[in-house]
């Protein structure tokens, strides 16, 4: 049984790399701008920044005002595949806006998430 254990054990050590490398494929938003939780004047571009490239028609975000309503925004890919990103159709009203994100690698892997700021 003890041999067993260790089979398994050592096993498990020499898998762990190729899982934490596997795990590591997933884009993760780097840099937002305006940052989440920010107060700022209106946007003129809304940029998302992530660790590797994400696939441009299969990610974007969306804005949605406090009470639901979408901002409407054009969102593409730049900065070499890694930045998605969008200018407003007009300024943005004082208020809060929320961003929501979703952003697929080359191998599938989907990520998302949400990130807010304040229009002063």
């Amino acid at each position: 049984m003890k041999k067993l254990t260790n089979l398994v054990f050592a096993a498990a050590l020499v898998a762990l790399p190729f899982v934490a490398g596997e795990a590591s494929a997933h884009a993760k938003l780097v840099k937002a701008t305006p940052a989440d939780g920010s107060t700022t004047a209106s946007p003129q571009m809304i940029m998302l920044t992530f660790n590797e490239k994400v696939e441009g028609k299969l990610s974007g975000f969306e804005v949605v005002k406090a009470d639901g309503t979408k901002v409407e925004v054009m969102v593409s890919v730049a900065g070499g595949g890694t930045m998605l990103h969008a200018m407003p159709s007009k300024p943005l009203a004082p208020g809060v806006y929320k961003v929501n994100w979703h952003a697929v690698t080359d191998d599938g892997h989907r990520t998302q998430g949400t990130l807010s700021f304040t229009v002063k």
